[in-house]
């Protein structure tokens, strides 16, 4: 039996020695690299859009949000390259990038074209790694109290757990500042980078060699998850993209729920299980690995805006006996399981598995997943009124294919796909295959999934339309 990797004391991120020079975490030189082998790529802009009503207060917006980057320094970091190898230098000051437009001399169908515009723009808009703030807002006012407020966030600093810490920042600072008095924030104890020396750090020869070990075992050998494609793959992933948004019907989201409450399991393991299903259903595998993104297994990070999540690889191998229920416990064991050894980086999960390298695709899987657990928060600004987040298509793709379910915490549902791939009537028909199938699953979870009449209709249908295209 492996024994534990670490102790309670362990877990617990700490200010690093102030000799100790800063570097980047692993998941960060993975996106560096990344860029440097394809600059101008918009493909990991986190843009967040948010409307709102009423006295808004611009000038203290400004500040806020100059504040919230003053606070968090990996907001403020330049990534510089030095003999090929990246180098964060973070500046005492840094301005951010803020522009305001004012559209209401125009109105009706010409705003609001013109306001797509500027929003696809901006939310597309690449980021110089070297020279940008990787922090940027574009406020465009709609209106006499109506605003449009567009915050794009290069995910080499940022992530969507972030959102969180971001928002009750900006609206400390928004607050204070319009109140005429000092925020209220006490200072941080730690930074980006005494996680980043935590992470280096817990990362042993010999924790390195359990981990190399599991993964080694876990994912060799894997088949690649080769979906039917509406195009002739490109010889290198283009990572040009688009989403797809659904909704799940009234009766379909209550049974949904009913089932995950009446189960005892989250909607993240019973919908991450469906994917697979229906991911069988097009492939005609009957082992699937799929991507997911996973949260680091360490405390004092709580209150730090940062790039922290790893992917982990969950390999899912099917028998045509299996229920749904049982199929639910072996994504929950396999995720655990993932979880645990979740401090390999995925580029070193890639080195100590080796695929074979192809180009055209991501290695160790194709096809990402992720059902968020709580909603993205809301901004609370004194005196204005702060819609929803909402959810951008910024024309990328990471992946072949990516589902998100955030209809179950009050998000976005959507499948994000390589548009050099597939054909948007493609998605839409896998949207309504997923729900079909996913419908069957929960009605009846005790029966063989492979004899249910929705998996059994999909899996003919795209068999009989994959043999016709040949």
């Amino acid at each position: 039996m492996e024994k534990p990797a670490k102790t309670k004391a362990d877990l617990v991120v700490r200010r690093r020695a102030a000799e100790e020079p800063r570097a980047l975490s692993f998941g960060q030189e993975r996106l560096w690299y990344l860029d440097q082998l394809s600059p101008g790529n918009a493909v990991y802009n986190t843009p967040l859009l948010l409307r709102l009503s009423g006295a808004l207060d611009i000038s203290a917006l400004h500040k806020a949000l100059e504040c919230v980057m003053q606070r968090h320094e990996v907001l403020r970091t330049a990534f510089l390259s030095s003999a090929g190898r990246p180098v964060p230098v973070v500046p005492k000051k840094r301005a951010l990038g803020f522009r305001e437009l004012d559209l209401r001399e125009i109105s009706g169908d010409a705003q609001h074209k013109e306001l797509s515009r500027l929003i696809n723009e901006e939310a597309a808009r690449p980021f110089n790694l070297a020279r940008d703030p990787m922090f940027r807002a574009l406020l465009v006012r709609t209106g006499e109290h109506e605003y449009m407020l567009l915050s794009v966030i290069h995910h080499i600093v940022f992530e969507g757990g972030s959102v969180e810490i971001l928002f009750s920042d900006l609206a400390d600072f928004y607050n204070a500042e319009i109140a005429g008095k000092p925020a209220a924030l006490p200072e941080l104890e730690i930074d980006y980078f005494d996680f980043v020396a935590w992470q280096r750090r817990a990362l042993t020869d010999e924790r390195l060699a359990i981990l190399n070990s599991y993964w080694n075992r876990q994912l060799r050998g894997a088949p690649l998850v080769d979906l039917p494609l509406d195009f002739p793959r490109p010889a290198v992933h283009t990572m040009r993209g688009a989403k797809y948004y659904f909704r799940f019907s009234p009766e379909l989201f209550a049974s949904a729920e009913r089932f995950f409450a009446e189960s005892g399991t989250t909607s993240y393991r019973s919908l991450c299980a469906a994917f697979v299903v229906l991911l069988h259903c097009y492939t005609g595998l009957n082992d699937i690995s799929v991507g997911t993104p996973c949260a680091p297994r360490c405390r004092g990070i709580e209150n730090l805006i940062g790039f922290f999540v790893n992917t982990v690889v969950l390999r899912v191998q099917l028998e045509n006996d299996l229920s749904f229920r049982r199929l639910i416990r072996k994504v929950d064991v396999n995720l655990f399981s993932a979880i645990t050894h979740s401090d390999l980086p995925l580029h070193m999960v890639v080195d100590a598995v080796q695929p074979p390298r192809d180009p055209s695709r991501t290695p160790l899987f194709q096809v990402n997943f992720r059902a968020p657990q709580t909603p993205y928060p809301r901004l609370e600004l004194d005196g204005v009124t702060a819609g929803a987040v909402e959810v951008l298509d910024n024309g990328t793709a990471k992946f072949d294919l990516a589902l998100e379910i955030g209809e179950f915490v009050n998000g976005a549902s959507y499948f994000e796909y390589c548009s050099d791939l597939f054909k948007k009537e493609t998605i839409v028909q896998m949207a309504e295959d997923f729900q079909t199938i996913l419908t069957d699953l929960i009605t009846r979870p005790n029966a063989a999934f492979s004899g249910l009449p929705a998996v059994r209709a999909v899996g003919k249908r795209v068999e009989m339309q994959v043999a016709v295209s040949r």
